[in-house]
């Protein structure tokens, strides 16, 4: 326990370190993650595509181990933005690895801009979508031989950090740790501005240039995202930027001070 708390910490210094001070949106205007890739030095490590089939989806990601892994090591699962993919925080997917984590990095169904997962539309994709598909990442990764399945780290940036901090609060059960980026908090606040009603969402919708369907405002309408994804109990980490431009920092300051040990 100690030993995995004391890494989701290291992951924070790390983090801290590597530009996250503003995030402005994506100049190929396929949304905020949208093209964003991580550049921090990482030493060699194993890196093999891995596929999750869950209810007709195949969800394509990547497997990062150490060169010289134990037979069996704690997972990390690394969620990345809207509009982004696998590659948006694969540095620290592999920097986690070299830890001695078997770390996953992979494509959100519907939720990436150039993403190689299949089985949910952008029009269907949902925080929600999200969160069944980070359970089910979540569920066929503890089931491998090579994992400790009762050590699990979440770790992700901007709405997958959102989705991680949901689905640690919704199913904390073997999440020992949460590593949040620049975290979307202002999510259900943005929407709940735009619209009063579900009633006035149209069809789709260009969310900085990622193409959204109402399915995307159907829950955040009636939610507050700083109160429903932040339940979890375990040790959570917040690195935000105080010049972000798309999510202020007072929406992550209000989900630390929800959280019971951020």
């Amino acid at each position: 326990m100690k030993r995995i708390i004391m890494n989701v910490l290291l992951l924070g210094v790390l983090l801290m370190t590597v530009g996250c001070n503003k995030k402005s949106i994506s100049e190929n205007g396929n949304g905020p993650s949208a093209g964003k890739v991580t550049n921090v030095k990482t030493k060699s490590v194993n890196d093999r595509v891995w596929y999750v089939k869950y209810k007709g989806e195949d969800i394509y990601g990547h497997i990062y181990t150490a060169k010289d892994h134990p037979k069996k090591m704690p997972i990390a699962i690394v969620s990345h933005g809207l509009g982004g993919n696998y590659q948006e925080l694969e540095s620290y997917a592999k920097n986690l690895a070299n830890q001695g984590y078997l770390a996953y990095s992979f494509d959100f169904p519907g939720g990436s801009y150039d993403g190689q997962s299949t089985g949910v539309k952008q029009t269907q994709m949902s925080i929600i979508t999200e969160e069944q598909d980070l359970l089910a990442v979540k569920e066929a990764l503890q089931k491998r031989d090579d994992t400790l399945e009762h050590q699990v780290l979440l770790v992700g940036g901007s709405q997958g950090g959102v989705v991680s901090a949901l689905t640690a609060s919704n199913h904390p059960q073997d999440i020992k740790g949460l590593a949040l980026m620049y975290p979307a908090f202002s999510i259900t606040h943005d929407a709940q501005e735009q619209y009063s009603s579900f009633d006035q969402v149209p069809k789709t919708y260009n969310l900085m240039g990622f193409t959204v369907g109402s399915n995307y405002y159907r829950n955040l309408l009636d939610m507050d995202i700083t109160k429903t994804a932040t339940k979890y109990k375990g040790p959570v980490l917040i690195v935000h930027g105080n010049n972000d431009d798309i999510v202020p920092i007072k929406y992550s300051r209000q989900a630390a001070h929800n959280f019971k040990n951020a």
